[in-house]
This record gives structure tokens, C-alpha cells and sequence, in this order.
């Protein structure tokens, strides 16, 4: 099992690189040049307004099914999902078109349609790909991925031509759907409840805020600064955290796996936990350095433009990125065996200290000290879940040991 976890792990890294790579590096720069400072700091405001909602709303369908397949197929009940599913879509909707015209000084009607529609193709793409994780196949993972860079390919073209970037995210999503949905029927089962509507929708709730306030610290930097200096600014964040967050965003899937494996598993024992944050720890350190080697030509040769004042924040977004990395690996042990309020708990707890710090911070260094509350309580957050799970799993294999 755990030569297959390792194979599956690379494989699923592999493909989160590709779509990754190819918009981080290639794509968005493009857009940058295109766009100049000023619109390109919209642009990457707009989208992390869309993926603020999306992202929690699709990951939060996805591991929820995954946590509860197997319960869903030995009562023989099919439903529920697809109203979730909808009922997302509808929520998302309305958020996109409020917040398009909250941060468009001269909004259009088709840019509301635009953002809207990519937004909720990404939450039926991040929902439906679990049937993938279901049954363990990330060849597939791999395939969706290569075709939905295809797909921000031909919406480049097509942003060229026409001037909306926005047809990236779509043309992209849309490839992608066509695949995921030749392979399996999710979207085509009964709308309906079941009698595990109740406790699904109340762990998909839980979960949903829990990610929602995980991601509010990921996505929500740019909607503040957006307001709070304006959207250069925002370029110049953004342009210093791509390499850092690129290699969170690679070895995130990561914890996807392990929560596919995890599923399978009844307990596991607190040394063989610390030994794989140690693992990701010392990686991590390495991966920091490495970094901060290579960001200086990345971001000159991307962002010429405003590479030095990213460069001035590099150091501090990097560790942000990679304590997040860290992060991502101990999540899956605690979705599968923490009781799933701590996921809310202590990301309430992040929110408000990153609150706090970036009131504090933000007032005294301005965009420095923005990047230093991020860092704050991303460590903070870190010690928290680490603590957390080593006490609830002690407790927890003594009385198993007892019983």
C-alpha cells in the first residue's frame, strides 16, 4: 500500500503541475503584459473573489462524498449530492455578480456573466472529479488536467482576440467537464433526498465554513488589498508569492491522496504522524531555500515590470506558502479522524488572529507588514492543528487499547 500511495501521490503532483505550471508561468503573465499593472491587479482580484467560493464549495462536495461513499452504497441510497450541488451553484452565483460589481469601477453585464459562469463551472469540476479519488485512479486525475491546460490554451487564444480573460477559466473548466463527465454518471443521478440528507448536509456545512475560512487567508489578501492600496498593489503581491504558492498549489494533491487511503484506514499510531510532518518539515525547509534561489530570474523574466518590488516581500510569502504546505499534509488525518468541528474551530481561530495582525501589522509597514500577519498566523495555525491531533489521537488509540 504504501509504494502504491507513493506512485499515486507523484502521479496526482504530476497533474496539478501541469494546468498549474501552465497558468502561473505562462498564461498569466501573458495576461499581465497584456493588461498592464492596473487591470491585471482587477483581474487577480476578481480571481480570487471566484475562487474564495468556488474552491469551498467544490473541495467541500468532494471530500464529503468521498468520506461517505461507502455509507451511501451499503444503505443503497443514491440522492442528496446534486441538491447540494445546486444549491451551490444558485449561493455562488449570487455572490459573483455582487462582488463583480463591488470591485468593477465600470462593471459590464458580460463581465458579470463571464466571472459567474466560469466560478460555477470550477465548483462542478472540483465536485464531479471525486469520482476519480473514489476508485483511486489518478492516471485519470492526469488526463483531466493535460486536457484542461488545453483548455486555458484555447481561452488564451481567445482572450487575444477578444480581450476578456475571463474565456480562460472557462474554456478551461468547460475541456475539463467534457472529459470528467464521459467517465462517470454523478452528474445524472436522482435528485432526491435520502434519509443521510440531514447528516450530510450538516457535514457539508461544517466543512464548508471550516475550508471557507482556510481559504479567506489563501485568497482573501488580494480583496483587502485591492481596496486598501489599490491594484498595482495587488500586482505586486501576487507576482511575489507564484513561486512559493506554486509549490504549495504541486504538493497539496498530496493530501488528497492521503485522504483517499485514509478512508480505508481505522487508526493510525501518533509516532508514524510526527515522522511524516518531520518528513514534510525538512523538505519544506529545503524547498525554502531552493525558492528564494530561483525567484529573482522567475519574476524578472515574468514581471519585469514590477519584479523588484516583489522581490522586497519574497521572503516573507515563501514561508507563508510553505508552512501552508505543511498544513495541507496533517488536514487529511484530521478530517478523517478528528471529529470535524476542530476544522471549524481552528480556522476560526486563524481567521480572527489574522484579522488582528493584519489591523496591527498593515497600520504600522504597510504591505510588509500585511505579508508578516499572514505568516503569523499561518504558523499559529500550524502548532494548533499539530497539537491538536497528537492529543485526540493519544486519547483516542487508549481507548481503543482499553476496550
Amino acid at each position: 500500500m504504501s509504494r502504491k500511495l507513493v506512485s499515486d501521490s507523484i502521479l496526482n503532483i504530476i497533474a496539478s503541475s501541469v494546468p498549474i505550471l501552465f497558468l502561473q508561468f505562462i498564461v498569466l503573465p501573458i495576461v499581465g503584459r497584456q493588461l498592464g499593472e492596473q487591470d491585471y491587479g482587477l483581474a487577480v482580484t476578481i480571481i480570487s473573489l471566484s475562487t474564495l467560493f468556488s474552491l469551498p464549495f467544490g473541495s467541500v462536495l468532494n471530500n464529503i462524498r468521498l468520506l461517505l461513499n461507502d455509507e451511501y452504497q451499503i444503505n443503497k441510497s443514491i440522492g442528496d449530492f446534486n441538491i447540494l450541488l445546486a444549491a451551490s451553484i444558485i449561493i455562488n452565483s449570487i455572490l459573483m455578480v455582487v462582488g463583480t460589481i463591488y470591485y468593477e469601477e465600470h462593471f459590464s453585464i458580460l463581465n458579470i456573466i463571464f466571472v459567474a459562469l466560469f466560478s460555477c463551472l470550477n465548483i462542478i469540476r472540483e465536485y464531479l472529479i471525486v469520482s476519480f479519488r473514489i476508485i483511486i485512479n489518478y492516471k485519470a486525475i492526469l488526463i483531466n488536467n493535460l486536457i484542461l491546460a488545453i483548455g486555458y490554451l484555447v481561452g488564451l487564444v481567445m482572450f487575444i482576440v477578444t480581450g476578456y480573460w475571463q474565456l480562460i477559466f472557462i474554456f478551461g473548466a468547460s475541456f475539463s467537464l467534457l472529459y470528467i463527465i464521459n467517465k462517470n454518471n454523478l452528474i445524472n443521478e436522482k435528485f432526491a433526498m435520502t434519509h443521510l440528507f440531514k447528516g450530510t448536509l450538516y457535514k457539508s456545512i461544517i466543512l464548508f465554513f471550516s475550508v471557507f475560512m482556510k481559504t479567506i487567508i489563501t485568497y482573501a489578501d488580494k480583496l483587502l488589498l485591492f481596496p486598501l492600496i489599490g491594484p498595482a498593489a495587488v500586482s505586486y503581491y501576487y507576482s511575489a508569492t507564484i513561486v512559493g504558492k506554486f509549490i504549495s498549489m504541486v504538493t497539496t494533491p498530496i493530501s488528497g491522496v492521503l485522504l483517499s487511503y485514509l478512508t480505508k484506514m481505522e487508526r493510525i499510531r501518533t509516532r508514524d504522524f510526527v515522522a511524516i510532518i518531520t518528513i514534510t518539515t525538512i523538505v519544506a525547509t529545503f524547498g525554502y531555500f531552493i525558492v528564494i534561489l530561483i525567484s529573482e530570474p522567475i519574476l524578472t523574466l515574468l514581471y519585469p515590470k514590477w519584479a523588484d518590488r516583489s522581490l522586497e516581500l519574497i521572503y516573507i510569502t515563501t514561508a507563508t506558502a510553505l508552512i501552508g504546505v505543511i498544513s495541507s499534509i496533517i488536514q487529511p488525518f484530521q478530517l478523517r479522524f478528528n471529529d470535524i468541528k476542530w476544522q471549524f474551530i481552528i480556522n476560526l481561530v486563524n481567521v480572527l488572529l489574522y484579522v488582528i495582525c493584519t489591523i496591527l501589522f498593515y497600520r504600522e509597514y504597510g504591505l510588509i507588514g500585511f505579508c508578516w500577519a499572514m505568516l503569523i498566523s499561518s504558523i499559529v495555525k500550524l502548532l494548533m492543528m499539530i497539537g491538536l491531533f497528537i492529543l485526540d489521537n493519544e486519547k483516542r488509540n487508549r481507548l481503543k487499547l482499553q476496550s
